[in-house]
């Protein structure tokens, strides 16, 4: 009998760690990718949406990739953990960023706005990407660029 309660408890230890992990609850897309999911209106059906999707994009990464998922409303959270050096160093990389929140608002996400937020590898954030920095670049990036009429006065 106490072998019984000792497997219950320990059972049940195990499956608290899991479901009240501070991360959200993990789904495993493959041996690479995974998908912490966050909130009462996120789903497991939501991770591996994005999760079949990220997979497809990156067939051909080697490193591990962790994602946090959460939906507020008709908004959906990405959280990935980057290098947070490299986002520090390299500002180039923000366009690849932008890209990627765009595709999973209009591949994945269909109808839902998406806030992408890059983070360390305890998902704080570093930095964010949603519809308003996308359109602030597209303004930034329209005004630098020279019209004809000012490209050829002298």
């Amino acid at each position: 009998m106490k072998k019984i309660f000792s497997f219950i408890a320990i059972a049940i230890f195990f499956i608290s760690c899991s479901i009240f992990s501070p991360y959200g609850k993990k789904v495993t897309i493959n041996d690479k990718l995974e998908i912490y999911i966050k909130g009462d209106s996120t789903t497991e059906a939501d991770a591996k949406k994005l999760g079949t999707y990220l997979a497809e994009t990156w067939k051909e990464t080697t490193n591990q990739k962790s994602f946090q998922l959460k939906k507020e409303q008709n908004e959906y959270q990405v959280r990935m953990v980057v290098d947070e050096e490299k986002i520090k160093t390299d500002s180039t990389l923000d366009v690849s960023f932008m890209a990627l929140r765009m595709l999973i608002e209009e591949q994945v996400f269909k109808g839902s706005k998406v806030k992408l937020i890059l983070t360390n590898n305890k998902f704080k954030d570093l930095k964010t990407f949603d519809d308003k920095n996308d359109k602030q670049e597209a303004a930034t990036t329209t005004s630098e660029t020279p019209t004809n009429d000012s490209a050829t006065k002298k």
